[in-house]
Order: structure tokens, then sequence, then C-alpha cells
């Protein structure tokens, strides 16, 4: 939560590599623990990650040890996602869905923080859309990894990530209206109006083969 006399953080909601989210993670935190094995095979046997990773000055070919940037740039430069002709994708260009989502106009600023605490999973609904949500807002954390490493970096902060699967399903889930609104919500409709903005995120990450990371700055 941010003091009063300060600007809340902006969140950003941004299209990443949805195929190798889970294992380039794994093997960043395997290197940090000393076994870069997993990490330096992944990287060779991947053209698109080690061609984002040299583009930033980090051949990882050879170990760990040869980049100097901390793991959370080289989470956020290694999933970035390469087209055919090896050129970044953009990510999503919306301005009015990006602004509406950067600076919530409650708490801390973050929309996903306004959906955690105003609303939920309707009764006995067979798929529980918030572990989506509470993965997107907090599943780079400290108390998600065990470590800070992903969370804190010098270009912000990283939240959550969702690997292509879960953008498909979450895109599914929201489209379905599967999420209930708290009747005390503070904001008339805000649930509902950050649910509309975030579906077109997350659809346009299903619909591109992407996954999704949350990151504020």
């Amino acid at each position: 939560m941010s003091n009063s006399n300060e600007t809340p953080a902006f969140h950003t909601f941004t299209l990443i590599r949805g195929d190798i989210c889970e294992p380039y993670i794994s093997a960043l935190e395997q290197a940090a623990d000393g076994d870069d094995s997993a990490l330096m095979e992944l990287v060779k046997s991947d053209s698109n990650l080690s061609q984002v990773l040299e583009d930033e000055g980090c051949n990882l070919h050879d170990g760990r040890e040869q980049c100097e940037k901390n793991d959370s740039s080289l989470l956020l430069v290694g999933l970035t996602p390469l087209n055919d002709t090896g050129e970044r994708v953009r990510t999503f260009g919306d301005g009015k869905v990006r602004n509406r989502l950067g600076r919530y106009p409650w708490g801390d600023g973050n929309p996903l923080s306004y959906l955690r605490t105003w609303s939920g999973n309707p009764p006995d609904s067979k798929q529980d859309v918030m572990i989506l949500i509470d993965k997107l807002d907090e599943g780079l954390f400290e108390k998600s990894r065990g470590h800070e490493r992903f969370e804190n970096g010098p270009f912000g902060r990283l939240h959550g990530i969702l690997d292509h699967d879960e953008t498909v399903l979450l895109e599914k889930l929201l489209s379905a209206g599967l999420f209930k609104v708290r009747a005390d919500e503070p904001l008339d409709g805000g649930v509902a109006d950050i649910m509309r903005h975030l579906k077109i995120v997350v659809r346009s990450a299903a619909r591109q083969g992407m996954g999704l990371l949350h990151f504020s700055h």
C-alpha cells in the first residue's frame, strides 16, 4: 500500500512466451542454488531464448555466472516473445485498456487487489477463477517462490505470471462470467469493469498463444 503522499505504482499486463514460463523459472531458481545445467540446456535448445538474452548482453551457454543481470531482469528479458522473423512481438496496444488497469482508483492502485478483495467464485463453482487471479497478482512474490529474486528488480516489481494454458482458461472463465461480486463493493460496477478490461488483455494473450506477466513500476 502506498503512502497517501505517494503516487501509486502503474500496473502493466504484458504478453510473454507462454510455452517456457515454468521450465525457465525453475531453471533460474536451480542456477541460483548452484546448478545451472537446466538453464544452459534450455538456452542451447531454444534459439529465441538465446537470441533475446544475447541481445541484452547475456550469453548463458557457458553458465549463469556469464551474466551479471539479476534474476528479475533475466526473467523479464527471457520471456520476451519473438515473431517468425526474430522481431519482438509488440505487447497489447490498447491504450484505453492499459490506462484503465494501470492505476486503479482504489487502495494501492492495483486492479487485482480490488478483485481479490471484492470478488470471488460463485457458489458451487467447479472452476476457481480466483486461483488464477491470485497467481497473476502474487505468483512471483517471496511468499509464493520462497525468495524475492523475481519480485524485486531495477525496473519495477514483478507480481505474477500465467502460462498459455492458464490464459486460455482465464479467458474462458471471464467470458462465462464465472465470478461473483460482493454487494458492498465500494466502487459501483468496479469488479465488472476490471474483469471486462482484464478479459481483453487475457484474450489477446490466449489467442496469440502467449502467456501473461503482471508487473508494476
